[in-house]
């Protein structure tokens, strides 16, 4: 029986004792008992539709949000390379200085050899060797200041080359430094959103029957996922045994280590205690029950493969958060949920350890920090049973 229809059943129940028998005709008192029905029918739908706009509202800051990590990311990269751009600009904008200062003393040299020659030539014999004046050597002179002021000038031309690329990968750098600005003010206007969304989620979540009802509708899309993926590992044992080439995001995955050889063994994928155990009520029903574990990670914090694997699974789910999912073969999956962002894409191979996102500031339906399931074939396993005894 749906929830609205408990609902109903309670008001009607209500009203059948609250309303005496001669206050009003059978058909009145029918058909007032039935608009009130339509009324909650009503309220329960807009309270559905108003939640499920908060969840596409978080869904939508938070996709927003990766992106401008994202670009923060690539932004924090091209400016780390336009530094070394710099860096080798100012070194150069250095030589060329050091260089043309160099060639400005040897062109001094040669401009006061030549006064010097004139000099001698005057009848004023200067104290240097007379063998300096000879016409030969005063010739190989004016080369020689010739050489040494055209290279003066190119030296000069490279200077002002140089210093002109040094000011432009400076102004590209400032340039990036502003677009980091934005994107810093995009994702925190992104973030803020986020909160707002996820305080009026919140509040709408004090609604009891209905937080039951958008949970259980939460579990079912996962098992919905989780079921399609296990149809496709069916059919790639079936082209498998047949002989035929799977697809290369379907292929079987084959760990060294099996899944199963790791039960007491597993690690988890985050160094954080245990703030939500696999099987406990959620929210106080018993209707609604953990199906794996929440542990207490800062927000950002590296959520790492426990297992070699394959991702099958890496995109937003309501209620989950980002979302991703390992299939460590043999019908071994893990799931990590509410993350801030992913690291990790649908087909790519993940080893132990390596990071598959990062935690997330959290979510009324799951709480602060990571979401973590084990399952085999579809079923839900306690993670806490997997791991090395304390």
């Amino acid at each position: 029986m749906s929830l609205s229809f408990s609902w109903v059943g309670l008001l009607l129940a209500g009203m059948l004792v609250a309303v005496p028998a001669t206050a009003l005709e059978p058909e009145a008192e029918l058909e007032k008992t039935l608009e009130a029905i339509r009324d909650v029918e009503r309220s329960l739908e807009e309270r559905r539709e108003a939640v499920d706009d908060l969840e596409d509202r978080i869904a939508a800051s938070a996709r927003g949000a990766g992106e401008q990590r994202e670009r923060l990311d690539e932004l924090k990269r091209r400016r780390e390379a336009q530094e070394e751009v710099i860096a080798e600009h100012e070194a150069r904008v250095a030589r060329r200085e050091e260089r043309l200062h160099e060639q400005r003393r040897d062109a001094a040299r040669l401009v006061h050899d030549q006064w010097l020659q004139a000099r001698h030539g005057q009848g004023d014999r200067p104290t240097e060797d007379g063998q300096r004046h000879h016409p030969v050597y005063a010739a190989a002179i004016q080369q020689a200041r010739e050489r040494a002021l055209a290279g003066l000038h190119e030296r000069i031309e490279e200077l002002q080359t140089a210093r002109a690329g040094l000011a432009k990968e400076r102004d590209r750098l400032a340039r990036r430094e502003t677009e980091t600005r934005e994107a810093m003010a995009e994702l925190e206007r992104q973030d803020a959103a986020r909160r707002a969304a996820l305080e009026e989620l919140e509040a709408a979540m004090e609604d009891e029957a209905l937080e039951l009802e958008r949970l259980e509708r939460n579990a079912e899309t996962l098992d919905r996922v989780i079921a399609e993926i296990e149809e496709q590992r069916r059919a790639t044992s079936r082209e498998k045994e047949s002989g035929e080439e799977a697809a290369p995001r379907s292929r079987a995955v084959n760990p060294d280590v099996p899944f199963a050889d790791l039960e007491g063994e597993l690690p988890r994928p985050v160094d954080a205690p245990v703030i939500r155990d696999f099987g406990s009520e959620r929210r106080g029903s018993l209707r609604s029950q953990w199906n794996g574990v929440v542990l207490e990670a800062p927000s950002g914090a590296p959520v790492r493969a426990v297992h070699q694997g394959r991702v099958v699974y890496a995109d937003w789910m309501q209620g989950y958060g980002f979302l991703v999912i390992l299939d460590h073969g043999d019908g071994y999956l893990t799931l990590y949920g509410n993350l801030e962002d992913i690291l990790a894409g649908p087909g790519e191979s993940a080893d132990a350890g390596e990071p598959v996102g990062r935690a997330g500031e959290g979510s009324p339906a799951i709480a602060p920090g990571l979401y973590f399931e084990v399952r085999r074939e579809g079923r839900t396993l306690n993670p806490q049973a997997w791991w090395p005894s304390q």
